[in-house]
């Protein structure tokens, strides 16, 4: 399950992302505390989270679209520059003393568009890595470095906060974020092709028209779209569902994150393991209906052992779905696209996700938390259920398009 490590390039790029995605999971949870301990205000924790997420909804397709006429490696590392430039500048105002909300506020929304545009071009590069064949196996351990920073960062980030306060998680954060710089700018891409880029609006409408009548892209986004607005809310949610569905305090709602995160590893090893898997479509397809399901049962259990084992499962099936619906994609689009649908697929992930915790946020006040999730799941496998019934071939339709179109060759060339 770990072969495709033994590619220097992607092993760079792994690693790398690793330990900056610790650092991001350090300072969130510092960030929080910090927060909440200067203002005492829960409203206040919400936007600045919104803050940080509100450009890659507004800025994610823009991105897209300068990954697909500049250099992939100059976006990443200047917008890794970037981020890493504010975290060091959070360390330094906490240090000094001098740190005000909106200096909080600021920092996030200038991270926040530093990553809008180093996401897509991240989620690009990833099929220049490996071979086509590895490719499943090089987007599953993604995720697995992405959920084991998410269960072992907050973790670290409480014994950072009690021995070097919120200036130093701050300070690990920027640290992170160089050691990423370093090794990413050791990896080697391939030497874009030459030709004179469409502007920005035009690559705009242009990418959006092919994603929308791709046949298998179109159904592919559906899916993760579904997932993402009805589904993914219930991490949000979690804090309301663990406190008052559970009666459960911090330690235990850190109990049910870390069972999140705990699945999600373990759903991305078993496709690390699985490999390059002859039916993503059933994978995915499969595992959103099951997801679906499984969200419904929130209604069901009542302790915090049964409500962990249900996430750890939910864990396991949003890592299947999603993994698999990135390699379809990653495997049928076009090299001069790629940066442009994969920056729907972040904004999808990110941002729909965002609007998703609003609606079912609202709807929870209303009838309850775990009413309103199982809620979303039913509409979770149904879509799925119909988006199955209605393109049953997205695997098969990803190796038509390779045997009949240039769409889906990953480009070679000499490295940047």
């Amino acid at each position: 399950m770990l072969r495709v490590l033994r590619s220097r390039d992607y092993f760079l790029f792994w690693s790398g992302s690793f330990i900056a995605n610790l650092g991001v999971w350090i300072q969130q949870i510092a960030l929080g505390w910090l927060v909440y301990d200067m203002t005492r205000r829960a409203s206040l924790l919400g936007t600045v989270s919104f803050c940080g997420n509100a450009p890659i909804l507004f800025l994610g397709l823009v991105g897209g679209a300068i990954a697909d006429r500049a250099s992939r490696r100059a976006i990443m590392l200047g917008a890794l520059s970037v981020i890493a430039a504010t975290a060091l500048t959070l360390a330094v105002l906490t240090a000094s003393g001098h740190i005000a909300v909106w200096h909080i506020i600021a920092i996030s929304m200038v991270a926040g568009t530093a990553s809008a545009l180093f996401a897509p071009a991240m989620q690009a590069v990833i099929p220049s890595l490996v071979e086509p064949g590895e490719l499943l196996n090089a987007i599953s351990l993604n995720s697995v470095q992405f959920n084991l920073a998410r269960t072992i960062g907050p973790a670290l980030a409480g014994f950072a906060y009690g021995t070097i306060g919120p200036q130093g998680c701050f300070a690990l954060n920027a640290a992170g974020f160089l050691v990423m710089i370093l090794m990413l700018a050791r990896v080697r891409l391939p030497r874009r092709p030459p030709g004179a880029p469409p502007p920005v609006g035009r690559a705009l409408r242009d990418g959006l028209g092919y994603a929308r009548r791709h046949p298998v892209i179109a159904p592919s986004l559906v899916l993760v779209a579904v997932m993402s607005v009805f589904g993914f809310p219930y991490i949000i949610l979690l804090p309301a569902l663990a406190r008052d569905t559970l009666h459960l305090d911090a330690t235990g709602l850190g109990y049910l994150m870390a069972a999140v995160g705990a699945g999600a590893v373990t759903g991305g090893l078993g496709l690390s393991a699985a490999g390059d898997l002859p039916r993503k479509d059933l994978a995915a397809g499969s595992g959103a209906i099951a997801f679906g399901l499984a969200l419904c049962g929130i209604v069901l259990v009542h302790t915090m052992p049964a409500t962990a084992l249900l996430l750890f499962a939910m864990g396991v099936l949003q890592t299947v779905c999603v993994a698999s619906v990135n390699t379809t994609i990653q495997t049928v689009v076009h090299d001069g696209m790629r940066g442009r649908v994969m920056s729907m697929m972040t904004v999808i992930l990110f941002g729909f996700a965002t609007a998703g915790a609003l609606m079912i946020g609202f709807l929870g006040d209303r009838i309850g938390v775990p009413r309103a999730l199982a809620g979303g799941g039913v509409i979770i496998a149904l879509v799925a259920s119909a988006v199955l019934a209605r393109a049953p071939a997205l695997a098969g339709g990803a190796r038509e398009a390779l045997a009949s179109a240039p769409d889906g060759r990953r480009e070679a060339g000499n490295p940047e």
